[in-house]
């Protein structure tokens, strides 16, 4: 007797799509079934078990089932991110936007007792899924090894589907995150400066910022996912010991472009992301928001144009009798009150609108719009914020000639006055 697994997930896979096995067992009674156990990988302590029964019964003796675990390993996955203000080794682990775990699946049947027990064990290898999604349709053709950093390739994705060229302003945070390999890819990445904006004029400097972690991703998966803070505003903290070349603190002086990508020891290993610093000029206080996008990553954007603040008020009230006995009177004074406040609750929103955006970009926003987890990065900080609105229309420059978006960001927080 012995169990059969047909088809499985990758080793690699996203948290929010098909996560799903169909396996068989030799053991041909009819009161047989399956026993799935989800565990943590890194210590085999199971988190969720489900019963599955056989669906097909082929010509009587072929016992097959399928199950699929995506939502138990969605409840294991978040987000990850932070506003480095210290020194930092430029390459930060994410703990949470993943979940590695074994699967254990047993066969049982029933003994002379009519009691089920074990008669058949196997353990999957271990997997692991990250914090994203792709369209039912796109998910099809969706290929986690180009999310997956392997030695020589030169083209893998960071984890995001927005546009390779950004803008950022002089005093912005951003993070690029990405899925290294279990051949210690990456070595580290360069940042290449230029006096020119889009990667063009002179280049000033080339240096490599080193990966700390990469003599353990072999053994451990969980630090295999990372992210590097490569905006202006986090730069200049990158720890010393980690950068070859000139003190990054005053790496970018003089720089109007900088581009990231990843390499190995003597070969590029990524796609390349570039940076303009402050090409987008404006009166105007920009609104920076910072959301997850749909491979479970941190995208930003700046919303540089004039942005209205106002803030919502639900009220509820009563209404009460305004005169009141005294003595020897019934009457009122001009104090009474007859519609009273009994609970007043407020929300802060912010209305922002875009610049003229490129086709690549305005796909983006949707990504923006539709996603769960939205910060607003303020001094420093991050503010959680939430985005109004139930659809959202996709311009194109040939259809709309100049794309361009409002949309009303809301605080999350409900603030409460005093009674009346």
């Amino acid at each position: 007797m012995g169990l059969i697994v047909y088809s499985e997930p990758t080793d690699y896979a996203l948290a929010y799509n098909d996560n799903a096995y169909v396996v068989r067992s030799t053991n041909y009674t009819p009161t047989f079934r399956f026993k799935v156990g989800v565990a943590i990988a890194a210590t085999n302590e199971i988190i969720a078990s489900i019963t599955v029964y056989p669906t097909i019964n082929v010509t009587g003796f072929d016992q097959r089932a399928h199950f699929d675990i995506k939502r138990i390993l969605q409840s294991q996955v978040g987000h990850d991110i932070s506003l480095p203000t210290s020194t930092h080794d430029g390459f930060l682990v994410n703990s949470n936007s993943h979940f590695d775990y074994s699967l254990f699946l047993i066969g049982e049947d029933k003994n002379v007792d009519g009691i089920y027990e074990t008669v058949d064990l196997r353990k999957i290898v271990n997997k692991s899924v990250w914090n994203g999604v792709k369209d039912i349709t796109d998910w099809l053709d969706f290929d986690p090894d180009d999310y997956v950093l392997t030695t020589g390739a030169s083209a893998t994705k960071f984890l995001t589907d927005g546009p390779n060229t950004r803008e950022v302003n002089s005093g912005d945070s951003a993070s690029l995150y990405l899925v290294g390999s279990e051949d210690n890819a990456p070595n580290g990445y360069y940042i290449t400066t230029y006096d020119g904006y889009n990667a063009t004029g002179n280049q000033l400097n080339n240096v490599l910022v080193r990966n700390t972690h990469r003599a353990v991703m072999t053994a451990d998966k969980s630090k295999r996912y990372l992210r590097v803070p490569v905006g202006p505003q986090d730069i200049p903290f990158i720890d010393p010991s980690v950068y070859s070349g000139t003190n990054p603190a005053t790496l970018l002086n003089g720089v109007k472009s900088y581009g990231i990508r990843l390499w190995d020891n003597t070969f590029p290993i990524s796609e390349r992301f570039t940076f303009n610093i402050d090409q987008e000029c404006t009166k105007f206080t920009p609104i920076r928001l910072q959301w997850l996008n749909r491979m479970g990553g941190m995208d930003p954007f700046n919303f540089n144009l004039k942005s209205t603040d106002r803030t919502k008020v639900n009220r509820e009230n009563f209404r009460q009798e305004h005169h009141t006995f005294r003595d020897t009177t019934w009457g009122y004074d001009k104090m009474a009150r007859g519609r009273t406040e009994y609970d007043v609750q407020t929300t802060k929103t912010i209305e922002v609108n875009t610049n003229y955006l490129s086709d690549a970009e305005s796909v983006w926003m949707e990504d923006m719009f539709t996603s769960p987890v939205l910060y607003q990065e303020v001094g420093g900080e991050l503010l959680s914020v939430n985005i109004n609105g139930r659809s959202i229309e996709k311009k194109k420059s040939l259809n709309n000639k100049l794309n361009q978006y409002t949309f009303e960001i809301e605080y999350s927080h409900i603030n409460t006055r005093q009674r009346g």
